[in-house]
Parts: C-alpha cells; structure tokens; sequence
C-alpha cells in the first residue's frame, strides 16, 4: 500500500495526469466514490478505525459502516444496500447461492481473527470462573438455573455460590457471535446438539420460554445488560470484554481439557495449529470451514475462536467504485493488520498476502482486472 501512495504521489509531482474515468482502464488518486457496508457488531470497534485511517488517506471515497449484526448486514447486501457484508461466520451456503444468482461471484475474505468470551456479573466472586461447553449449554437451555448447581460448584470450589437464579444473556438480533458459538455447542457438547436448538444468527432460546433469558441487541447490548444485572452472565466478542473491565470465563477445551481464558496469546495457540493451506481461495464458499479455527489439540488454545469476514462482489461496472474496494480491501489485509487494537488477532502474514493477491486477481470491471486500472 505505501508503495502505491508513493508512486502515486510521485507521478502527480511530476505532472502525470491520471485519468479519472468510470468504465475505462484507469482510476485517479482523487477517486470520488461511497462504499456503504455494514453487520458484524464484533468488527465494529476495529472497523471504525480502519474507516478512519483509510478515508484519512483518500479523501474522496467516503465509508459508512453499520454495527447491525451479521445477519441483518448479509440480508441487507443480498437486497443491494450495502456494497460489502461483514459477519462473524463465513455467509451460509443458501445465502450465499442467493448472493451468487444476484452479483455472479462473490468474494469473501477473513479480516482479523477473534475469540468468543463469556463475561458475568458475581457478586464478590473472586478468581476466574470455570466452564465446560456442557455447563454453557446447560445454562443456555434452561436445565441449570441457579449459580450454586452442583455442575457449576464442582468447577469452582474455591468460591460459595450462593442460591440465585441465573440471568442468561443472549443477542436479540441476527448475530455472527452468536452463530460463532451456538455451532461450537453444537461441536462440543452432545447436550445441546441433542437439544435441537442447532445453530445459527438466530436460534430459539429455551431460556426465553422459561423468562429467565435476557436479549440484548448488538455485543453493545449485551455488554450492558451483564454490567447492570448481577448474577448474569453472557458472550460477546473479546475486545468488549476488555475495553468494558469485564471478567471473563475460563472455558475448557474439549480436545486438551485445559480450562483456558481468551486472550491475545491463547487466541494464538488455536490460530497458530491450525492448517492454513487448506483454507479455500477467496471466489470459494467458506461456510464448509466455518469452525476451523474451534477446539484446536494445542496447549493453552482457547477453543471458541473464529475469524470475521467480508463479502463483497467480484464483477462491476462501475469502476471507481471497484477501484475504492480494491484499495480498502488492500489496506485492511496489509497496513490495517498492524492497527488491530486489543482483542483482536492479525491474519497471519502468508494468508493475508494470499489474500491480497487472489482479490487483486479476481476483482474485475467491465472484464479488467481492477488492480490493473491503479496507474
């Protein structure tokens, strides 16, 4: 990307004249063009930044994200409002054939890697709590309902819970967090994949039905209502763990068994064992590998982790549009990796750069290659 600037800037130094045409072979640095993209309230707080720093670099592309949640945000590019959709999970199979029929290609590309924390409000707990995907999904389908359960107790026995009801909190909205971890319960306790909740955006909570359940809208939401509900409990994205001074759950890892809290380094261990190359290329459905990064057999991994994705088309007609993507795109898997704040995990460098090169390769407007029309 800085090369790019430079010899941009240079050739304007020197009196080049860089065409600013819509359907033809080249674009100028001064493109004017609106991107509109939206979903994933876990990517909101690092989009912002990306938005910021990148619109303060070319300042006739103009950005807006929306933080609606991943469901709302891939319903709202398959209905052509949004040029690009965020969400927590590769798009479903379904939609993404729909995304297919409409757009021809789709291009879908994770942007950073993240895991899913549980935060709780326990009065004068102490330490850090201990869970099992069989305890969460207990909680979850209503069948633990107080903090002194003997499944909760013998994981924490350093602490005397008292005989309060658990307020369990979920996201209201379509949500890629809480289809990140619905389909980690479904591959890690047989209690919920038995249970038929499945997984997904949005799933049936049998805690609703029960009125012990409490939905927040966004990670925003549910951050809030755990911070102003004692003896609650709920999942958000890492990051709103750490910049609300939330404590988070140890969860154990079916595969090693080791109880592990997410952080920076344990959302590594999970990243860092897992296979890379058989990732797809980017013109491919990701959903098949939508829990690749879960329950990886290394020391210390934390086991819900997962990536964030963006899904945008291939084919334009309109090229300075194609051409503010493509920068955006670009700058997010190359300088934007290193302006990750905390809780989020940067892609690792050979991915990205593949990443780089099979978006440069596939973007085309009006059947030219759109990195080509950068001069």
């Amino acid at each position: 990307m800085a090369i790019v600037i430079a010899s941009l800037s240079y050739m304007l130094l020197k009196g080049y004249v860089l065409h600013k045409v819509v359907n033809t072979s080249t674009v100028s640095l001064n493109i004017a063009a609106t991107i509109k993209a939206g979903g994933s309230t876990w990517i909101n707080p690092q989009m912002q930044v990306w938005v910021r720093n990148f619109t303060s670099m070319y300042s006739g592309i103009s950005i807006t994200y929306d933080s609606v949640g991943s469901g709302t945000g891939v319903t709202r590019f398959l209905q052509g409002v949004y040029d690009i959709a965020a969400s927590d999970v590769p798009m479903p199979t379904q939609l993404y054939m729909n995304a297919t029929s409409k757009y021809g290609k789709i291009i879908t590309i994770p942007d950073s890697i993240g895991a899913v924390a549980f935060i709780y409000n326990i009065p004068g707990f102490t330490g850090t709590l201990n869970l099992t995907a069989d305890v969460i999904a207990g909680i979850y389908l209503g069948k633990i309902r107080y903090w002194d359960d003997p499944a909760i107790t013998s994981l924490n026995k350093g602490f005397k819970f008292p005989h309060e009801p658990i307020i369990a909190v979920h996201r209201s909205d379509g949500s890629g967090t809480t289809f990140t971890l619905t389909l980690w319960l479904y591959k890690s306790s047989e209690e919920w994949k038995n249970s038929g909740v499945g997984y997904g955006y949005v799933v049936n909570w049998p805690i609703d039905q029960m009125g012990t359940g409490l939905g927040g809208k966004g990670s925003e939401g549910v951050t809030a209502y755990v911070k102003q509900n004692q003896w609650s409990i709920g999942y958000v994205e890492l990051s709103y763990a750490i910049v609300n001074n939330l404590s988070v759950a140890a969860v154990q890892n079916p595969v090693t068994g080791e109880f592990v809290k997410p952080s920076y380094s344990t959302t590594l261990n999970a990243l860092n064992a897992v296979n890379l190359t058989g990732l797809p290329s980017v013109t491919e459905n990701w959903y098949p590998y939508a829990g690749v990064f879960m329950n990886m057999n290394a020391h210390a991994a934390y086991p819900i982790v997962g990536a964030t994705y963006l899904h945008f088309p291939a084919d334009y007609m309109d090229c300075n549009k194609a051409v503010a993507i493509y920068l955006f795109i670009k700058y997010i898997l190359t300088k934007g990796q290193g302006e990750l704040i905390e809780g989020y995990i940067p892609l690792p460098s050979s991915l990205a750069q593949r990443l780089v090169s099979e978006v440069g390769n596939s973007m085309v407007c009006n059947g030219k290659p759109v990195s080509s029309m950068i001069k």
